[in-house]
């Protein structure tokens, strides 16, 4: 996500993550995730911003993600299967989102971002 406002200028991602609570679903097929699944982690690689995912994850409590992703990584089922499990079942869901550039926290509840203007940052928005 990212903070679009005037007041982050263009440089509002990535949006540092403060976790109050994060629920991890544990699936008991986890170790048993099929083709379907590694072939989705493998279409997503193009299109993660991987410095922005390992700041994320790291934010999370989820340390393990190496700092490069390698073409190496990016065909290893065991990675790709790991991957798959931090994209789809760590949810953030209660905490802050704050924007690098301006400083504004966006509150995070019952997992749903409050990106919802105040009525001063929307006139600024009109000017």
């Amino acid at each position: 996500m990212r903070n679009n406002t005037k007041e982050a200028d263009g440089k509002g991602f990535p949006l540092r993550i403060t976790a109050v609570e994060v629920r991890v679903v544990d699936n008991p097929d986890a170790t048993n995730v099929g083709q379907r699944e590694i072939d989705f982690v493998k279409n997503m690689l193009p299109v993660l911003d991987w410095p922005a995912l390992v700041q994320a994850a790291s934010q999370l409590g989820i340390p393990t993600l190496p700092p490069q992703l390698t073409e190496q990584l990016a065909q290893d089922p065991a990675f790709l299967q790991a991957l798959y499990h931090i994209l789809m079942n760590v949810h953030l869901v209660k905490g802050m989102l704050t924007c690098p550039a301006s400083g504004r926290e966006f509150p995070v509840t019952d997992g749903i971002v409050n990106m919802m203007l105040e009525e001063e940052e929307c006139e600024r928005v009109r000017v």
